[in-house]
């Protein structure tokens, strides 16, 4: 006893001369209830050894953030999880337009991809990057009008816990069951309509769904003007063949980046070094294994910038705008970095557009492609 006794007293002692440890705790205003510093300040200096053990590996882009001292169920959550056996068996996407190949492209700069989101502390990622990629289409297809933002609390409430395509809410899922699911209803509602409500979310899917499978039924009944704007899903398919087992090192990235011309794409990955994130150009190295079976976080990926000195692909999460690059992550473009090209899908909205609807949609496209590649996407790119 007077032995664990002695080693607190050195603790304490250790971080209270810890000047790295003191302005850490200015830097994020962080304060501890009494005896909780020393556990803290444990786990802070585990956090500093990973941090300069990952920058070894590449550029310095890892450092200290408000999840340094925190423990693992407390840090950003994730939540990729497929049904054992799932089969992939969706077509990979067809280009609408012929091969541009644009040194950079970045469809963060347009109407085609809304404001970064915060999932919180529920597994809900999958919602979010089939949400957004849906946004991105809905957008894209339909033209200003439809440039909305939808609900990734309906997909984590009421997405089926069980079948081929089985999610679990707050406890994983992937975006390939969000898809069927939003084809499946009347469509997937619009923010305001269905607002993201963790404490929700942290239930049963089953019972968490209830009061939300009356708002979805009556957005096409008598009182669908009152519920705004929502979209409706066909299908989806693969921007690149998928890597369901085994390393995936060899993945098509051509086809990746054909895809990027086109739209944003939603994407999983293995983020297992993403907590410690603050900015540049993630190598392949530094993320770790692409394998399949390392995958548990799904975000989309929004561009690639091949000018830089380190190419990179443009990569958007939910884990709001204060992680990362205002809420993006850049990684290495020459690899399959993080397993980004495993599970690569873009879904397909169903529209019935006039022929001149149609034909301002395809303007407002052009417009759009546009912007990402020549407009402001320039000052997007610094790293």
């Amino acid at each position: 006893m007077k032995f664990a006794a002695a080693l607190v007293t050195v603790a304490f002692a250790d971080l209270q001369s810890d000047a790295t440890w003191q302005q850490y705790k200015l830097d994020f205003m962080k304060s501890y209830a009494s005896g909780e510093e020393e556990e803290r300040y444990t786990v802070f200096k585990e956090s500093q050894a990973r941090i300069a053990k990952l920058n070894s590996l590449g550029d310095a882009v890892f450092g200290l953030t408000w999840t340094s001292d925190r423990r693992p169920e407390e840090k950003h959550a994730k939540g990729y999880k497929k049904p054992e056996g799932f089969v992939p068996s969706a077509p990979t996407f067809v280009k609408q337009t012929e091969r541009r190949n644009p040194a950079s492209i970045n469809w963060r700069t347009t109407d085609a991809v809304t404001p970064i989101k915060n999932q919180g502390q529920c597994g809900s990622c999958w919602a979010f990057s089939a949400t957004s990629a849906i946004e991105s289409q809905l957008a894209l297809q339909g033209g200003d009008a439809y440039s909305i933002e939808l609900a990734p609390q309906q997909i984590t409430s009421c997405t089926p816990s069980t079948g081929d395509y089985g999610c679990d809410g707050c406890n994983g899922g992937f975006t390939e069951g969000a898809y069927e699911y939003v084809k499946g209803t009347v469509g997937l509602a619009n923010s305001f309509y269905i607002p993201y409500e963790q404490s929700l979310v942290e239930t049963s899917a089953t019972a968490s769904c209830k009061p939300i499978a009356k708002k979805v039924k009556a957005m096409n009944g008598t009182d669908a003007m009152l519920t705004g704007g929502y979209a409706t899903v066909s299908g989806y398919s693969y921007a690149t063949p998928p890597c369901s087992s085994g390393a995936c090192a060899s993945q098509d990235l051509d086809k990746l980046a054909a895809a990027l011309e086109e739209t944003p794409v939603s994407i999983c990955v293995n983020a297992g070094a993403w907590n410690d994130y603050t900015g540049g150009v993630m190598s392949s190295a530094q993320c770790g294994s692409m394998a399949a079976d390392m995958q548990d976080h799904c975000v989309m990926a929004t561009g690639f910038n091949t000018t830089a000195p380190t190419p990179y692909w443009i990569v958007r999460n939910s884990w709001s705008s204060t992680w990362g690059v205002e809420g993006y992550i850049y990684l290495e473009m020459s690899e399959n970095t993080c397993g980004l090209a495993d599970d690569a899908t873009i879904p397909a909205v169903a529209l019935d557009l006039t022929e001149e609807q149609a034909s301002r949609a395809a303007a407002n496209r052009e417009r759009m492609y546009h912007e990402a590649t020549f407009g402001s996407a320039a000052t997007a790119f610094t790293v």
